[in-house]
């Protein structure tokens, strides 16, 4: 696919698909990055020898740059790598992670997308490590990126990144792709660097979003607040208005690795052993990184409510709400987790008999084939954020089920809402909404289920990440051919 260029793809994130760590003899290994980005892109990116750049996992003892050296995957001995793609490090210090990834990007710039401003702290002195950090990586991208490659950044870690490289080199090709939701112009102005931030995405030459709400957000923003400007070459202030090229695509799955996967012999050995360990009753399944975005006490207090309202249910299905590590140096989420767990005591000391625990609740990540396995276990995903850029864990559960059955209930609030029209719409912040989609996803026939199910799975088979890629790869040439008149 990515022959269709004329240049090198580099794609640009926060982290590298891989980070270094140690294993249990304190050995240096490599380890897979966590997070959806990484899922859907590093096998594509291994397949057409693209570069890499983002953060390794290791800190720096001194506040400086690092040097800027690109290495291959193989070379670095990290697993797998039969296509050997190449990596740029980019080292930060303990300091610039606290303030550029933990406090503005998750604290502040993270719950204010996502419509949680009372959670979005204002701290200056993390806005000026924000800016640092991605001067730091606009200024090692600098070192390797030529004006005929592709710098493709992703999501909002690096907002600023744009700024600096076009500060660099005016006939740099940037391209940006926001893997969250973008907030209305009430809640973006509230950020009193917004202004900062719209100049740095008016240095794009497309800028890409999950689903055309987003997108019109940006664009109302950009009409309230006035278009972002380009900088100057000499003088790195603003000058020149300017507008990027925006589309929605939607992110997807590798539909064909859930899929054969699900279908393994293994897979479905321990598919049977999930059902046989809960005792062949319906399964209801949680997949959720642990995060207030989540709504994960909501859905526990759909639970609650369905066994309230209808006590018939008790000892007729069980809830697996697997919750993935997720941020724990963040206070907002360590309270997160004692909440949570104080709930699902509380309901389980309510409802569970000597035989029956309505939820089973872990706390832990698991291999993918066990994954695969819940997933297909499952009768009922239950997924339902409070807002999400998309969700893929949704997407995942529809390509694991082979078998062509389960029901789908998906918060309208995340963007595959969009996408998977046959799920089971609810208001996530609406207790009685989950109880009333569980009655009935429980209840549903197996025709129903069936018809349901497959009609989604089309829909993520033929829109798969592949789909998506290519979409991308359109919008570079197109911004290309175009030239400035689009940038």
């Amino acid at each position: 696919m990515a022959k269709r260029l004329s240049g090198r793809l580099i794609v640009v994130s926060n982290r590298l698909p891989y980070y270094k760590d140690a294993d249990s003899a304190g050995k240096p290994t490599w380890k897979r990055s966590p997070g959806g980005l990484v899922t859907a892109l590093e096998p594509i990116i291994r397949e057409i020898n693209g570069l890499w750049v983002g953060w390794d996992g290791v800190f720096l003892k001194h506040d400086h740059s690092a040097k800027s050296e690109i290495r291959s995957a193989s070379h670095l001995g990290i697993p797998g790598t039969r296509k050997d793609y190449k990596l740029l490090p980019i080292s930060l210090t303990r300091k610039e992670i606290e303030k550029y990834y933990s406090q503005f990007s998750n604290n502040t710039l993270w719950g204010l997308f996502h419509y949680f401003f009372e959670k979005s702290s204002i701290d200056y002195s993390s806005w000026e490590i924000y800016k640092k950090v991605n001067e730091k990586f606009a200024l090692s991208i600098s070192k390797v990126a030529g004006e005929k490659d592709y710098i493709w950044i992703n999501d909002f870690h690096l907002l600023l990144c744009p700024f600096f490289l076009r500060r660099i080199n005016p006939k740099y090709k940037i391209h940006f792709y926001l893997h969250i939701p973008f907030p209305h112009v009430d809640i973006f102005s509230t950020l009193p660097w917004g202004r900062e931030l719209l100049d740095s995405l008016a240095c794009c030459d497309s800028l890409g979003f999950q689903h055309p709400q987003y997108m019109k957000n940006y664009q109302g923003v950009v009409q309230e607040l006035g278009a972002g400007r380009k900088p100057d070459r000499l003088s790195g202030k603003p000058a020149e208005d300017t507008k990027p090229f925006t589309y929605v695509n939607p992110i997807s799955i590798d539909f064909d690795k859930f899929d054969k996967t699900s279908r393994k012999v293994r897979v479905k050995k321990r598919k049977k052993e999930l059902i046989k360990q809960n005792n062949y009753l319906k399964m209801i399944l949680g997949v959720d990184r642990l995060d207030y975005s989540k709504g994960i006490k909501q859905k526990l207090l759909g639970i609650e409510k369905l066994l309230d309202t209808c006590p018939e249910l008790a000892g007729e299905f069980c809830f697996y709400q697997l919750a993935i590590p997720s941020r724990e140096s963040v206070a907002a989420y360590r309270s997160l987790k004692k909440d949570i767990d104080e709930l699902v005591g509380r309901i389980n000391g309510k409802f569970s008999t000597g035989t029956w625990h309505p939820i089973q609740y872990m706390y832990t990540s698991v291999p993918f084939d066990e994954l695969i396995a819940f997933y297909s276990a499952a009768d009922i995903a239950l997924i339902t954020p409070l807002r999400d850029g998309m969700n893929l864990v949704c997407k995942e559960f529809v390509a694991s089920h082979s078998d062509n059955d389960g029901v789908l209930v998906l918060s309208r609030f995340a963007g595959a809402s969009m996408d998977l029209k046959n799920s089971l719409a609810v208001n996530p912040y609406s207790i009685e909404d989950i109880c009333k989609a569980l009655r009935e996803a429980l209840a549903m026939p197996g025709a129903e289920r069936k018809r349901k199910m497959e009609r989604m799975r089309e829909n993520v088979r033929t829109n798969d990440i592949n789909v998506w890629f290519d979409k991308i790869l359109s919008v570079f040439e197109y911004t290309e051919k175009e030239g400035e008149s689009h940038v």
